[in-house]
């Protein structure tokens, strides 16, 4: 698969630039949605609840954000959203810059997932109101072209149908569908033998010719994770991800130097500091921080132009509704240089269209994004409202 040409990565200077013109975002009321479990794919998997945002400012544009969220935090991290909106109302512009360096001073160091997910969230609806205020979509405003063909990859996952047999003809299903990659969870409720068991049968099932992705889902012994690596070589998996614990840098260069399989970490970190020490360490051919916990966009941004110094490639986790949070991932894709197969969930697809139009299409090899300002989504408010399980409204006010 022809991966995205390299493009010089816009500085922030010139961001800023491009926000010169836009009038003052002051922000006037903060709504979010946390949608209620449901099935996708047919049945194959249940689709995890979600939490959207929707801020509206003073003048009445309004931006959509999306936090990344696990299960039983999802009030929690809604919660974080509304109160650092009370923060950010004290900001005489709301621009994102703004808002990164105040956050950055309330978590005094101590970030961490739930907390870097909420920031993110915020941090990308007012990209999008910035990029609707300047009448372009984020990706150009980034320095990026919204008409660049987004490669992307389908992620096979599923809370219950993990033998072998569902998992090759799922694959199967997909390529027949369009998409040229896939991406496997051989671990789950398997042994390590049996692992490399399902990764030849999956190959076997879509073929010499699609990239086929490994995920071992943060074990916690190195070794067991390198025996699977030594034994699936000969099927040649695309990438090896998250082969242990992200946290755990000094195993992942370990198995760097070990194995000839590209190795992929970051989906469940957050923050630049940890990145930083993962690049240092020659830890990864790839970095996946997921795009609605990374922190945010800018720190995306960065991540990306420090990660193309040292030829890392980035490929944004999107573990989240393919609706706000999926676009957001394009945008940053279509924008820096460096940008690997971005992470669409089949599953997720379906359950969206009930309450977004997403401002993208996807036809199995690339996404495109639609041209239209900001993210480019566009939400049923009260569809989304009665697929939610949680709704919360807020007016910020300074002081």
């Amino acid at each position: 698969m022809q991966r995205l040409a390299d493009r010089p990565l816009a500085p922030s200077s010139l961001n800023r630039q491009a926000l010169s013109g836009v009038a003052d975002v002051v922000l006037a009321q903060i709504e979010t949605w946390i949608t209620a479990p449901a099935k996708g794919g047919g049945g194959w998997s249940e689709v995890k609840p979600c939490l959207l945002l929707r801020v509206i400012t003073q003048s009445g544009t309004e931006g959509w954000g999306e936090a990344f969220v696990l299960p039983c935090r999802e009030k929690a991290v809604a919660e974080i959203i509304h109160a650092l909106g009370q923060a950010t109302a004290s900001l005489q512009s709301a621009s994102p810059w703004a808002f990164r360096a105040m956050a950055l001073e309330i978590a005094s160091k101590h970030r961490g997932l739930d907390f870097s997910a909420a920031t993110s969230a915020l941090e990308m609806a007012l990209w999008d109101i910035h990029a609707k205020l300047a009448e372009k979509p984020l990706c150009d405003l980034l320095g990026g072209d919204h008409r660049t063909p987004l490669p992307i990859y389908a992620n096979i996952w599923s809370d219950t149908q993990w033998d072998v047999g569902s998992l090759a003809i799922r694959a199967f299903d997909l390529v027949t569908q369009g998409y040229t990659a896939v991406k496997i969870h051989p671990m789950l409720n398997h042994s390590a033998p049996q692992a490399v068991d399902v990764v030849r049968h999956v190959r076997d099932a879509i073929g010499d010719e699609m990239h086929l992705m490994v995920d071992m889902d943060s074990q916690d012994d190195p070794e067991l994770s390198l025996f699977v690596a030594e034994r699936i070589e000969e099927y040649r998996p695309y990438w090896f991800e998250e082969p242990v614990d992200g946290q755990d840098i000094a195993a992942l260069s370990r198995l760097r130097k070990t194995t000839r399989i590209r190795i992929v970490t970051g989906e469940k970190n957050c923050g630049l500091p940890h990145f930083r020490s993962v690049l240092a360490a020659d830890g990864a051919d790839i970095l996946n921080p997921d795009i609605a916990g990374m922190g945010g966009i800018l720190d995306m941004l960065e991540l990306a132009e420090m990660a193309h110094r040292q030829d890392v490639r980035i490929s944004p986790h999107c573990w989240n509704s393919m609706t706000v949070a999926a676009a957001a991932m394009l945008h940053v894709c279509a924008a820096i240089p460096n940008a690997e197969m971005a992470e669409i969930y089949p599953e997720y697809i379906e359950p969206g269209t009930g309450y977004a139009t997403t401002g993208f299409r996807v036809d199995g090899t690339h996404a495109h994004l639609s041209g239209r300002p900001g993210l480019g989504v566009e939400i049923d408010t009260g569809a989304l409202r009665k697929l939610s399980e949680h709704f919360q409204s807020s007016r910020p006010t300074a002081g």
